[in-house]
């Protein structure tokens, strides 16, 4: 229904304005005027219409300019927040990192000792039970 409407509007539009500029023509040729004026009235109004249409297609340029020039703003504008948070966040990324392998290798350190003191342990026992299965051979 809506675009209906649109399309309604849009030819009602075209309809006026075709329908004055023919109207304003026959009222010029069909007005009781001498030759000469009624070419010059003929002159003015397409002067007139001339003028009017290159007002338009002067103001309409230069709005597209300044919508051009916001649009390139506003994405340089979202540029540089979209690469200052990117940064932020390889930033964090990296201290996550830093701060995980940090702890990973404390662990690690950490396990490798235990291994160390086991092995020292499993060692001292297992030379105990030799020394205890040697005396009671004996």
């Amino acid at each position: 229904m809506s675009e209906a409407v649109g399309t309604n509007k849009g030819g009602l539009l075209l309809g006026l304005v075709i329908g004055g500029a023919v109207g304003a023509i026959t009222s010029l040729l069909l007005a009781p005027k001498a030759g000469s004026e009624l070419r010059e009235d003929l002159s003015n109004t397409y002067r007139t219409f001339n003028d009017k249409t290159s007002q338009l297609a002067s103001a309409v340029g230069q709005k597209t300019q300044d919508i051009i020039s916001t649009v390139s703003d506003k994405t340089q504008d979202i540029a540089s927040v979209v690469s200052e948070k990117t940064q932020e966040a390889a930033s964090a990324v990296s201290e996550k990192t830093k701060d995980i392998a940090n702890t990973v290798s404390h662990q690690a350190s950490e396990a490798v000792d235990k291994a160390k003191e086991s092995k020292q342990l499993v060692a001292e026992s297992l030379q105990a039970v030799k020394s205890n299965y040697q005396n009671n051979q004996h």
